[in-house]
């Protein structure tokens, strides 16, 4: 083979990399611009690159060949390996770069479905606060219901409270001009009391009503031998009944009055002297105020409130 035959060759190869160069470093800069593309890409560049490679090698051996011969295809040669290294370096960047943009992608994944997450959280407990929120409403108004009638009750009860009160004031004064002005008596006292003995407000626990009261100064003329009535009424000044009840006759007010009394004894009274009276109670009695009056033949001696609850 002569020389001729050789450069002639070289030119041909020279040719042919160099139309490779410029084929790849084409296809370099198209892979720049679309590097965002999928994946296969990146393996037909490697393919590529590979093939480049191995072209290189070919190339570098035939013009170590006939280097000896040609100066000029040398430094020829020398010029092409370095386009080809800039070129795989090049291709390798924008493999780099790809990279990088895929990892930044996957951050960003990342922090989307993170955020997702989120908003879906947030979501659920603005639904459970709204519906918090609606069954705190509806008690709302079951409470601004049940206070408004708790108010009027209220204010029933003390309607109630102040007529008891004004019934009880009218009953007072009924009862203080009904007692006798210089005949009456004086420091009652009203127990209720247990099976045992024991002072008791509780109406289920009141077995027994006990009255004492003192009887001072009692004028002349009426000392001697008296009948004397132990009556017990409730809040609406109807008698407290026993199974053998006392029916008696006093004058009050100038007029005749009825009596249905737990309990009545002729005493003989005298100037000065304290008088008791313990009745065993029938029935139970009911929670409320209690009134116990004492009376005699011609008049009301006096009485006095006791409370059960």
């Amino acid at each position: 083979m002569n020389k001729r035959t050789l450069t002639i060759i070289a030119i041909l190869l020279a040719l042919l990399f160099v139309g490779s160069l410029i084929w790849g470093v084409t296809t370099k800069n198209k892979l720049q611009a679309s590097y965002t593309e999928k994946s296969g890409e990146a393996e037909q560049l490697t393919l590529l690159r590979d093939n480049l490679m191995k072209s290189v090698d070919s190339l570098d051996q035939a013009f170590q060949e006939v280097s000896g011969e040609n100066a000029q295809l040398q430094g020829e040669l020398t010029e092409a390996q370095e386009t080809a290294q800039r070129a795989l370096y090049d291709m390798r960047q924008a493999q780099k770069s790809r990279k990088n943009d895929n990892e930044v992608a996957y951050e960003m994944r990342k922090q989307i479905e993170d955020l997702i997450n989120v908003r879906t959280m947030l979501e659920t407990s603005i639904t459970e606060l709204t519906e918090e929120n609606k069954d705190l409403r509806q008690r709302n108004v079951v409470l601004r219901q049940d206070l408004s009638t708790a108010k009027t009750e209220a204010y029933e009860n003390a309607k109630k409270v102040d007529n008891l009160s004004r019934m009880n004031e009218s009953i007072e004064a009924d009862l203080e001009r009904m007692t006798l002005g210089n005949f009456k008596a004086t420091a009652i006292q009203v127990d209720l009391l247990r099976k045992n003995g024991s002072n008791t407000a509780n109406a289920s626990r009141a077995r027994r009503i006990a009255v004492s009261f003192d009887l001072t100064d009692v004028p002349q003329e009426y000392l001697g031998v008296r009948p004397i009535f132990l009556v017990l009424t409730d809040e609406s000044s109807t008698p407290v009944i026993s199974e053998n009840p006392v029916r008696a006759k006093s004058i009050v007010n100038g007029a005749e009055k009825d009596l249905i009394a737990l309990e009545g004894r002729d005493v003989n009274l005298e100037r000065n002297q304290r008088i008791s009276f313990t009745h065993e109670l029938d029935d139970k009695l009911a929670e409320g105020f209690y009134r116990a009056e004492i009376y005699t033949d011609i008049g009301m001696l006096g009485s006095a409130k006791v409370q059960l609850r």
